[in-house]
């Protein structure tokens, strides 16, 4: 399978600003804010990727399959089988292969693609881990019992927040990663790299906390349509739902990079 990789962010003004900020020790908001506005026609990119809408569509699906009368068959349907031998990584692996069998009709992934595919492992593991803790293997009830949290409303709320973030966190670092680069080192920005650190995991918080407008639309979207279409959601329908959850997200973080923002 062919790979589709994205070029860096040109050497516009836009982006030596952002390198300027990095440099003076500007905030994470501002930092991040920036980045997305110099990205933007990339952040858009993410909007209409295959990888991008095979994620968002297999999310919403097990959301259905929790609410549908046989939970099992369904997430069986989806490639994700429970058994008493079930790991948690098993779950994530069986998310990982159920993605690649969706993309590989095309012939070719994608950078975003690829970063989207590991938020939602990441936000599903985490969805375990909030009701049982880190543990490796889990009984097949368990597992049941975890994955039918996600077709309700709260969860899947949740859930779709830990995606949207994760995936944004980490399409920011994408970019922001060689220009960090170039700034590690005594008399530089970081000094050090656990100051590289303390930046990102800054940077995460704040993509965390942006996240909470997606996570009271998607609860709200996922009820009002498997609703409206007796537990059917169409991939159309998942697709409209991950552009403008990835567009809220957009806004959101550019929001927030204002001045005056609180």
């Amino acid at each position: 399978m062919g790979h589709v990789r994205l070029k860096t962010l040109p050497k516009t003004r836009a982006w030596i600003e952002i390198v300027r900020y990095i440099a003076d020790g500007a905030d994470v908001s501002k930092v991040a804010g920036a980045t997305m506005q110099a990205a933007d026609k990339a952040f858009a990119v993410i909007q209409n990727d295959r990888g991008f809408a095979e994620t968002v569509d297999l999310m919403t699906q097990l959301a259905v399959a929790a609410r549908s009368d046989d939970p099992v068959a369904h997430f069986e349907a989806l490639g994700i089988k429970l058994s008493d031998h079930t790991t948690v990584t098993d779950v994530a692996l069986a998310i990982v292969s159920a993605l690649d069998k969706g993309v590989s009709a095309e012939g070719k992934s994608s950078d975003f693609g690829e970063m989207a595919q590991n938020a939602l492992v990441f936000a599903v593991i985490e969805q375990l881990n909030d009701r049982y803790g880190t543990l490796l293997t889990l009984s097949a009830h368990e597992l049941e019992t975890a994955l039918a949290d996600l077709g309700k409303r709260a969860a899947f709320g949740r859930l779709s927040r830990s995606f949207f973030s994760n995936l944004t966190n980490r399409s920011l670092d994408y970019f922001l990663s060689k220009t960090i680069g170039t700034q590690i080192g005594e008399g530089q920005r970081f000094a050090t790299m656990n100051q590289v650190a303390q930046f990102k995991n800054a940077l995460e918080t704040h993509c965390r906390e942006a996240s909470e407008i997606v996570q009271r639309f998607s609860a709200d979207w996922f009820s009002k349509i498997h609703y409206e279409n007796n537990g059917h959601i169409s991939k159309q329908k998942s697709k409209d739902f991950g552009r403008f959850a990835m567009e809220k997200m957009r806004s959101e973080m550019k929001k927030r990079a204002e001045p005056d923002a609180s």
